[in-house]
């Protein structure tokens, strides 16, 4: 589900809601659970250390340190834990008074958001845990000072990151993509570099550059490949590689369409 920060500390702030507890888990890796459910309340996922994937109602999120993520009550749930570390996390349930669909719809649904590692985030979580461990119940006003402070920081900064920062987040990934198209980039590697899921990244670079991530890779790349057709001997198959692409005919096919003719021919006219 796509959020809109605003919305969602708006809701926040008129709802009547409890916070029902606090839950940290560390799962081995390799450990596989499918045709689960979530809670019967709300809950936000803070991941601590590790990776995961997991699946909300057939939508995949890439669990890692810097992100959050919500999922609704009593929905369907399948989870792995990716790499060879450790998966280990919080969970905070929390339960909306009244009609929830109609009073605060982002309560049943599953969305993430990004607000980067931020130390005053976990010092409020851990905070809140301890609260919870030794009181046995989060139903103080203390609990609920700790739930918005952590709220506050994660809309705030997931809203800095997705606003502010992401004209220097374009600038960044170009860098990158000219430092490494020589490398079989994927624009999820490149998103999860930054932060995001592949269609904010592909959102706020094509706001910035005016093309998609995919369209500006192939352009630099057929540039380069342009500039060693000229300037070397080099066979079409090594230039093929030398700019991405281990497929020398695909990659033949793609240099035709962008350029109207063929890498020998292009040679063959610009030598």
């Amino acid at each position: 589900m796509k959020v809109d920060i605003d919305d969602l500390s708006d809701y926040f702030s008129k709802i009547q809601f409890s916070i029902i507890d606090i839950r940290r888990a560390v799962i081995e890796p390799g450990t596989k659970r499918f045709g689960t459910v979530t809670s019967p309340f709300s809950g936000i996922i803070f991941p601590l250390r590790g990776r995961s994937r997991m699946f909300f109602d057939g939508v995949p999120y890439d669990m890692e340190p810097g992100k959050v993520f919500h999922g609704g009550p009593n929905m369907p749930l399948d989870k792995e834990v990716l790499g060879q570390s450790t998966w280990d996390f919080m969970v905070l349930h929390y339960q909306v008074y009244g009609n929830t669909k109609g009073t605060f719809p982002y309560a049943l649904s599953h969305y993430e958001l990004s607000p980067g590692h931020n130390s005053r985030i976990n010092d409020a979580l851990y905070r809140l845990y301890h609260l919870y461990t030794t009181a046995g119940n989060l139903s103080g006003l203390r609990a609920k000072s700790l739930f918005f402070i952590i709220l506050d920081e994660i809309l705030t900064c997931a809203n800095c990151r997705l606003h502010n920062g992401s004209h220097e987040l374009a600038e960044k990934a170009v860098e990158y993509m000219k430092d490494h198209y020589m490398e079989p980039l994927t624009v999820p590697e490149l998103a999860r570099q930054y932060g995001l899921n592949s269609n904010q990244f592909a959102y706020f670079f094509h706001k910035h550059k005016g093309l998609s991530p995919n369209e500006f890779l192939i352009e630099y790349r057929m540039r380069r490949a342009k500039d060693l057709l000229r300037t070397t001997s080099c066979s079409v198959t090594e230039i093929s590689a030398c700019v991405g692409y281990s497929d020398p005919f695909y990659f033949s096919k793609l240099f035709k369409k962008r350029t109207g003719l063929s890498p020998k021919l292009f040679r063959e006219m610009r030598g």
